[in-house]
C-alpha cells in the first residue's frame, strides 16, 4: 500500500505516527519523498535499492532518499522507488512542502503524487485560524485568487475547508480517480 501525505502543517509528524503504527502491527514501513524531507538520525541516503530492501529485512522500516539540499533528501529514482515499493508493505510518501506554514495551497503541478498511490491524506493545521492569510498559508497568493480573499484575511475554520476542496480534494479526485483520499485536520504542534 502506498500512501502519499500531502497539505501543510504535521505531514512529518503523521507520517512517523503511521510509520510507528504500521510497525507494531509486523509491517515493512518505507517511508520517503517526492519533493523534499529533513534527514533525520535513521534516514538512508542513497539511491540503492539493494540498501533498502536490506533495511527493510533487518528492521522493517527505512527512511530513504536521494541527498537533496539543505540537509534533506530527494526523491529517489524511479527505477529505486519500485523496487523498495515491492519490498515494503506500506510505503509512505511525503509529497508536498509547506514551508512550515501551517496551510498550503498548492500550485498546478503539486501535490507531487506517485503512480502508484493508493490513498492520499491531505493534513491542514488548525492552528493557522486566528492568522493572516499570508502569515498562515504557503502560496497565499493562489489562495487570495481562488478563494477571492486577501494576504490580510484572518483565517477561520471555512477558510481553511475552501483551501481543503479547491486546493486538493477536487483537484485529486479528477487527476487520481483510483485513490482514496483523506482529509486530517491537525490541532498543532
Amino acid at each position: 500500500m502506498v500512501i502519499a501525505v500531502a497539505g501543510a502543517g504535521g505531514k512529518t509528524s503523521y507520517i512517523h505516527e503511521e510509520a510507528r503504527r504500521y510497525l507494531s502491527m509486523g509491517r515493512r514501513v518505507l517511508v520517503t519523498t517526492t519533493t523534499h524531507m529533513y534527514i533525520e538520525k535513521d534516514t538512508l541516503i542513497s539511491d540503492n535499492a539493494d540498501e533498502i530492501i536490506k533495511l527493510l529485512s533487518e528492521k522493517s522500516y527505512c527512511m530513504a532518499g536521494r541527498k537533496g539540499p539543505d540537509g534533506k533528501i530527494s526523491p529517489l529514482s524511479e527505477k529505486t522507488y519500485k523496487r523498495a515499493c515491492r519490498a515494503a508493505d506500506v510505503v509512505l510518501v511525503e509529497a508536498d512542502g509547506s514551508k512550515h506554514m501551517p496551510l498550503k495551497f498548492p500550485s498546478e503541478n503539486e501535490p507531487v503524487i506517485p503512480d502508484n498511490t493508493d490513498r492520499i491524506v491531505v493534513i491542514m493545521g488548525l492552528h493557522g485560524i486566528g492568522m493572516k492569510c499570508k502569515d498562515a498559508v504557503h502560496r497565499y497568493e493562489l489562495a487570495e485568487r481562488a478563494l477571492g480573499i486577501s494576504k490580510d484575511t484572518v483565517i477561520e475554520q471555512h477558510h481553511i475547508d475552501d483551501i481543503i476542496r479547491t486546493g486538493y480534494t477536487e483537484p485529486l479526485r479528477r487527476k487520481y480517480p483510483g485513490a482514496e483520499i483523506e482529509v486530517k485536520k491537525i490541532k498543532g504542534l
